[in-house]
């Protein structure tokens, strides 16, 4: 145990606070929350930890880990406001995408939810096979679009599930005010206002015209999505996706907004050996040619309004993307230099080309 404990401390001594752990296990003392995971695993699983593989913390609390036994198995520990009946919705669409005769990259789910300190735990298989790669590289950029496709289609089966169509409308904005609750403590919204004012604007007009398309019908059909769908969640093997993690990204959401929010996404690389190597956002031609490409995944082209949709999703997730950047390190307003290859310059960049009428052409050609 003693050596997750370091592998915890390692992850979370640097953070204010460890609000994660505190929500989950009431504590952030590193011994405790290897203790809580060397129990679970005992009583649910039926051996101790042997070695950790990994431990990470962001939306939830996880531990990859060897067991006495010889297994090797990743358990996530979840936060009280994830429900049962999402993760076991979650749980259901890996197994029916793993059972198919054409297999999912998924991880295979073992165990879960079951309670864990305050929240609940799920355990899936350890599968750490491939290579994280540079999104940028097209091909790579190619086999992410095309495999989110495949996900909606391998998927669909799901798309009317209750608790996965309430994880979709719970990512969208609250109707009283201009942003949620960001998904860290962190980043705090409020304090930090000063200066993001034009980050602010363009996603209250990002947020309205994706209301207006979704009232006049013309916002695209709902469809299984990862709203966590960069290359941060996933390895390839050569120019092939291997396996995607973090299952408790999954919603019920419009297609278009499904592919928005990944296409502004998919070259994040925060926690992989290549973080700090690449620009962490796409330029606006790979943001366009992720959403062509998944267009052709599914094999049909998306309508004008599912394309203003998409653009409008897109913007909105820059902006969150750069009201958190400005949260950590505020700079006044879209004149201001930005580090290269961040979502802040992006959004200063190509933010209102994203919201400008017009066919992906005129976008794609916009510098």
């Amino acid at each position: 145990m003693a050596a997750l404990a370091a592998a915890i401390d390692a992850e979370i001594r640097d953070w204010e606070d460890p609000a994660v752990e505190r929500a989950i296990f009431g504590t952030r003392a590193p011994d405790a929350i290897a203790v809580a995971f060397d129990t679970f695993c005992a009583e649910h699983l039926g051996s101790r930890m042997e070695a950790p593989l990994f431990y990470s913390s962001s939306m939830g609390a996880v531990a990859g880990v060897r067991l006495a036994d010889g297994r090797c198995v990743v358990i996530k520990a979840h936060q009280p406001d994830q429900s049962a009946a999402f993760l076991s919705a979650v749980q259901r669409v890996q197994r029916h995408l793993a059972a198919r005769a054409f297999p999912f990259p998924c991880p295979r789910p073992l165990l879960g939810p079951v309670p864990v300190g305050g929240g609940h735990a799920t355990v899936e298989e350890y599968d750490a096979g491939g290579e994280y790669r540079d999104a940028h590289e097209p091909p790579v950029r190619r086999a992410l679009a095309r495999t989110l496709a495949r996900l909606a289609e391998d998927a669909r089966p799901f798309a009317g599930d209750p608790a996965l169509l309430a994880a979709g409308r719970a990512c969208r904005p609250p109707a009283d005010r201009l942003w949620g609750k960001p998904h860290s403590v962190i980043f705090d919204f409020e304090a930090t206002a000063a200066g993001a004012e034009w980050i602010d604007d363009i996603a209250r007009r990002a947020r309205q015209l994706l209301e207006e398309l979704e009232r006049d019908g013309g916002a695209g059909d709902v469809v299984v999505g990862h709203n966590d769908w960069s290359m941060r969640q996933m390895r390839l093997a050569g120019d092939t996706v291997r396996v995607v993690y973090d299952w408790d990204s999954l919603i019920a959401e419009r297609e278009p907004v499904v592919v928005g929010r990944a296409a502004r996404g998919f070259t994040m690389t925060y926690g992989t050996p290549l973080d700090g190597t690449v620009p962490v956002a796409p330029a606006l031609v790979e943001l366009l040619s992720f959403a062509r490409e998944y267009e052709a995944g599914r094999g049909r082209p998306f309508t004008p309004g599912e394309w203003r949709t998409m653009g409008a999703a897109a913007a909105h997730g820059l902006a969150y993307t750069s009201r958190c950047g400005h949260a950590r390190a505020p700079l006044d307003g879209p004149n201001a230099v930005f580090p290269a290859g961040s979502y802040r310059e992006a959004l200063a960049r190509y933010g209102e080309d994203l919201l400008a009428p017009g066919d992906r052409a005129v976008w794609a050609f916009r510098k």
